[in-house]
């Protein structure tokens, strides 16, 4: 996150927590930044996690902090916690692309076999690329 406040606004980002306004279906703060570097992602996991019409298997979201200096946001978790086996990592700056791994992640080449199944009728595919761009 690069900090930001507002002129008239007396903060220490090193000691004052953010202080959160719910201003209608929107989450701002109080003369600064928001202190999310990942405001994309958030609100794409948010949507989700709000929205009634969309059809979908159980979803959890985890926010996390201090990935790029030591993960111990990730590391302070305890195990069994999640019960998803899938993850998507929403970390990325660009509209309508999900970039899967984060600052303090490993690269990673992974295969996995898998048997076919018919779609059931209603239901809508999607076709997801993975690049290393």
């Amino acid at each position: 996150m690069v900090p930001q406040k507002n002129n008239d606004k007396k903060h220490d980002f090193e000691k004052d927590p953010i202080e959160t306004i719910i201003d209608g279906e929107w989450v701002k703060a109080n003369g600064t930044t928001l202190g999310s570097d990942n405001g994309i992602g958030v609100a794409a996991a948010l949507a989700v996690l709000a929205a009634g019409n969309l059809s979908h298997g159980p979803i959890e979201a985890l926010f996390t902090i201090d990935e790029e200096t030591g993960m111990t946001g990730v590391f302070g978790l305890k195990k069994g916690l999640l019960k998803g086996d899938i993850l998507l990592n929403l970390d990325s700056e660009d509209e309508n692309e999900i970039c899967v791994g984060c600052a303090g992640g490993i690269d990673v080449s992974a295969s996995k076999n898998y048997a076919e199944e018919k779609t059931p009728k209603g239901f809508v595919a999607y076709k997801i690329v993975a690049s290393q761009d």
